[in-house]
């Protein structure tokens, strides 16, 4: 029953070229993330978005890849929803796109 309540999280994430040990993080605090990561993946989504991830290709060689994460801000140190979406996105920076075909985590994630 859990896995329902991640299906609207899962929607929006990005694939990612998978792990990689020189990342830039960049946090874009949006307030509508669903429209924004509908913007980025170029096509709706049937489920509602809290956040996403998308990826950015090295400007010279050497240079960290970029992984922006839209996502809205916390409004306390209790929200916990914003600070999982903000977490779950995190990891696809780091960790690539870890979601199985149904959304789930797959066996060979970390």
């Amino acid at each position: 029953m859990r896995w329902l309540l991640a299906l609207p999280v899962l929607a929006g994430c990005a694939s990612s070229p998978g792990t990689t040990p020189n990342v830039a993080v960049v946090w874009n605090r949006v307030e509508e993330p669903h429209q924004m990561c509908e913007s980025l993946a170029g096509r709706k989504q049937f489920f509602n978005i809290l956040g996403c991830s998308h990826w950015s290709e090295p400007q010279s060689p050497g240079a960290p890849r970029v992984c922006s994460i839209y996502a809205p801000e916390p409004r306390n140190e209790r929200d916990l929803q914003r600070f999982a979406t903000l977490g779950h996105e995190l990891m696809h920076c780091f960790d690539g796109n870890w979601h199985d075909k149904w959304g789930r985590m797959s066996s060979t994630a970390k």
